[in-house]
């Protein structure tokens, strides 16, 4: 293999040289990539209700508030975490400061981009704002994204694939089999869609605070839990990993 004008190596002729995309570049496409994901699932509700002769249940105005913090969960839970790999493999990246300062500064963004969309989604749907539990979901999301996110850099780039598939069974998982047993045999026990982190993100955020119910409470404060789980698994594996020789 031939050196290139600036001493490295030249990838033989004909075979396109791999080149990695700018951390600075996924930065800032990841508040349009959000905003541009939000209004995809609100545009339905707002757009295409008001001209249905007979609006569905998931396509009317009062869906709205709902529609959104669905598509919040979603991509909190499925796409945030991983954003990183945009800037390039994972491969020789620790766990530090630096990485969980930039993430709660992205949570900070996202959340602040968000607000106005809130107002809107609340506003069309006739709902009162509720600023507790809407910010208690807001933060019960970020911490599985950020135990996510340090889990991936932790273990490194080989296993990321398997932990970004478990996340998104996680999150659609509950969804697609209660809805497949729904229309086959019939209503399932509600226990196994409140184990779902969109569910629960919008039971509280649209319904309110739950009842003075533990198994309820429980499974409310499940994904936090196992967002600081997966926080200490990223911190010791990346710990062992940079110990190595």
């Amino acid at each position: 293999m031939a050196a290139g004008p600036e001493g490295g190596a030249t990838p033989p002729s004909g075979i396109p040289e791999e080149r990695t995309p700018p951390s600075g570049a996924a930065w800032v496409l990841l508040p349009v990539a959000w905003c541009a994901w939000l209004l995809a699932w609100l545009a339905p509700s707002l757009l295409v209700a008001p001209y249905m002769p007979v609006p569905r249940p998931w396509l009317t105005g009062e869906s709205a508030p709902a529609a959104l913090v669905a598509a919040a969960s979603l991509f909190l839970t499925i796409i945030w975490p991983f954003w990183p790999a945009l800037a390039g493999p994972f491969a020789g990246a620790t766990v530090g400061g630096k990485l969980v300062g930039r993430t709660l500064l992205e949570a900070v963004i996202l959340t602040a981009l968000a607000a106005p969309l809130v107002l809107v989604a609340w506003s069309v749907g006739g709902r009162m704002l509720a600023a507790g539990p809407l910010l208690t979901v807001a933060a019960g999301l970020v911490l599985p994204g950020l135990g996510l996110r340090v889990a991936a850099v932790g273990i490194g780039a080989k296993s990321v694939r398997w932990l970004i598939l478990a996340a998104m069974l996680a999150a659609v998982g509950p969804l697609a089999v209660a809805y497949s047993v729904g229309e086959t045999i019939g209503p399932i026990d509600v226990r196994l869609l409140e184990s779902c982190p969109v569910s629960a993100a919008v039971k509280v955020a649209v319904g309110g605070w739950p009842e003075a119910n533990v198994s309820r409470i429980a499974r409310l404060l499940l994904w936090p839990e196992i967002g600081v789980m997966l926080l200490l698994v990223g911190i010791r594996q990346s710990s062992r990993r940079a110990s190595r020789p």
